[in-house]
């Protein structure tokens, strides 16, 4: 019963942040508005039912999911979505440059360089992002500061994926510290720094806590995805220094090591649930299922226990 209560309540809680979205997708189009060059720019943001914006687009809604459950202020939520949507084309820009890709909510059509695309809209939704921050902290300048401190942090982590950059292959523990704490933890965990400091709110302080559990496991489960790719790429990966560095078969360190990010997501999960939020293992499990299943992992879901 207290499973179908709680599916009941998350559903609701995701259509809600859903419409929400909406409305703060509604609310970054005006931002651009009133530059000469907005015909140039294209806006991936589709016409998508709630089912396709919640395949597309979880973790978004989830962090949204956060705001109502903490009882936030529609007005302030729409600014803090507007700042995770910026937040998130600006790493999202930046990971184009390094991995040469196209991906994003926010296009550029007349730009054909795709270096000084991805820098041009960066700087924009820096700006947007800025001018949102101080609009909604009453021109707390601290609050800028704090972004940028994070995102200086996630720089510094991103930097140290360069294999070449050592000469003994990174350790475990070297990588999940130094590494994935960054464009892992912070890299979901960041989206929630200026409501967290902003609402003094204690369920916002401890979803930030979830969140960055969360992201760790979520960049474990990459390195496993993305090993290959890693390897070809000269990143330095977690599951990869596993197998370098322990002696058991591959496939039995590949078994516990999806185990190991089984449990340290469900950790972050449980955070959310401590917290108030309508989420238990079970719903957890439904989540991990479909995560394994987008990134072409279906032979592993037997982990999911």
């Amino acid at each position: 019963m207290k499973n179908i209560k709680n599916n009941l309540k998350m559903s609701n809680l995701l259509l809600k942040s859903f419409n929400l979205l909406k409305q703060i997708q509604k609310e970054i189009y005006k931002d651009f508005i009133n530059f000469k060059f907005i015909e140039d720019i294209e806006f991936k943001f589709k016409n998508e039912n709630f089912k396709e914006s919640l395949q597309k687009n979880f973790f978004t809604l989830l962090m949204l999911s956060t705001f109502v459950e903490a009882g936030i202020k529609k007005e302030r939520a729409i600014s803090y979505g507007k700042i995770i949507i910026y937040l998130r084309q600006i790493v999202t820009s930046t990971d184009n440059v390094i991995d040469n890709e196209k991906k994003g909510l926010i296009y550029i059509k007349k730009l054909q360089n795709d270096i000084v695309k991805n820098s041009f809209i960066t700087l924009f939704c820096q700006d947007a992002l800025t001018k949102e921050a101080l609009k909604i902290s009453d021109s707390d300048n601290l609050v800028s500061i704090k972004i940028l401190e994070k995102i200086y942090s996630i720089a510094i982590s991103e930097s140290l994926r360069d294999v070449s950059q050592y000469e003994i292959y990174p350790d475990a523990e070297y990588i999940l510290k130094k590494i994935h704490a960054g464009i892992g933890g912070e890299l979901l965990e960041i989206s929630l720094e200026i409501p967290k400091y902003l609402e003094k709110n204690i369920k916002m302080t401890n979803y930030a806590k979830g969140l960055y559990k969360i992201g760790m496991g979520l960049q474990a489960l990459d390195d496993f995805f993305d090993m290959d790719e890693d390897r070809e790429q000269g990143k330095v990966n977690l599951l990869t220094s596993k197998i370098k560095y322990e002696e058991n078969s591959i496939e039995e360190i590949k078994s516990a090591y999806l185990n190991e990010v089984m449990e340290n997501t469900y950790k972050g999960f449980k955070v959310l649930e401590e917290n108030g939020f309508p989420i238990s293992k079970v719903g957890t499990k439904k989540i991990m299922k479909k995560l394994f299943e987008l990134r072409g992992l279906k032979d592993y879901i037997f982990i999911i226990k």
